[in-house]
């Protein structure tokens, strides 16, 4: 099973228990499903949430009854309904709650469950308001204290993951070059690509929020370029290598410098980025009557890939 799916679903299940449990204890909130309402909505994408956000989530609480409570003391049923969400954006866009937008207009909705909406009063609002407010506090609690996502130790996760898959795929590479195995296969992109992606919506994440100055002291948005620049490259160089005909492997001196390079690149020795040398590709193309072009191709393809290794394995994060 997915652990994020069980990590959300004990979540939920946690914070629903614990505010109706508040709610049966202290007799006060009358209407259990309004807290019960502000979890779910408030669970729903509350691992993204920073503390503006959650302010925002409270806050819309308290100005959708407000404006409900003054709304309905002139319209009623679905037009009061109706006048108090439009009259609730540019409230909460003034004063930057924008987030908080879709408990206001949840809470004006639900004043309609009640028998005689019509008769809202001050302590009425007041009361649903607190009982929503406790929701939305629970689950935010429940969120930070017993599953805080730590984006910072997910992004080490993902980088190590990263160097450990390339890693083993040139040691198979210098395998080959022993004559130990056949020529390797390409990696599968999928799981490179999904561990790029990932990593990319976390930082992105992080940019956003109240952590950015962190974000830039801990350079993890250099780190994700270089992962890009090796991306691209990676693939483009084990699709040629693959694409390459049978040869002899014992002979193919450039090609073993170039796989032993990028194999102590990745394993931190400092070494510079090769220089271009056709004249030693175009004897192995003679020598062995392997494409030209495609070998020029593949010593291009190594010199940013042997760079941008380099500087991943000098820099752990």
């Amino acid at each position: 099973m997915d652990a994020l799916l069980v990590r959300n679903t004990l979540k939920m299940f946690t914070a629903v228990f614990l505010t109706a449990a508040i709610a049966l204890w202290f007799e006060r909130i009358e209407f259990v499903w309004y807290p019960l309402m502000a979890v779910v909505i408030v669970v729903d994408d509350n691992d993204d949430h920073t503390v503006k956000a959650a302010t925002a989530r409270v806050m819309g609480t308290v100005i959708g009854g407000l404006v409900t409570f003054v709304v309905h003391t002139i319209l009623s049923g679905w037009m009061g309904v109706l006048v108090s969400i439009l009259l609730m954006i540019p409230v909460l866009r003034l004063f930057g709650w924008q987030s908080g937008l879709s408990t206001a207009a949840t809470l004006s909705v639900m004043f309609l469950m009640i028998p005689r909406y019509e008769a809202l009063d001050w302590d009425y609002v007041f009361n649903r308001g607190l009982d929503t407010v406790v929701g939305c506090l629970l689950a935010l609690g429940v969120g930070l204290l017993f599953w805080p996502r730590n984006s910072y130790r997910e992004l080490q996760s993902l980088d190590q993951q990263l160097l450990a898959d390339l890693q083993g795929q040139l040691e198979h590479y210098q395998a080959w070059l022993d004559g130990q195995h056949e020529r390797p296969t390409p990696l599968n992109t999928a799981p490179l690509t999904g561990n790029l992606m990932r990593m990319t919506d976390l930082v992105e994440r992080e940019r956003r929020g109240p952590r950015q100055k962190r974000l830039r002291s801990s350079r993890w948005q250099q780190r994700l370029r270089l992962w890009q620049i090796v991306q691209f490259h990676w693939i483009a160089w084990e699709r040629l290598i693959e694409g390459l005909p049978p040869l002899d492997i014992a002979q193919a001196t450039p090609l073993q410098q170039s796989i032993a390079g990028l194999h102590r690149q990745l394993q931190g020795g400092a070494q510079a980025t090769p220089r271009r040398e056709p004249q030693r590709w175009q004897q192995l193309a003679q020598s062995q009557r392997l494409p030209l072009l495609q070998l020029l191709a593949l010593e291009e393809e190594t010199r940013p890939l042997h760079a941008s290794l380099g500087s991943l394995a000098r820099r752990p994060c």
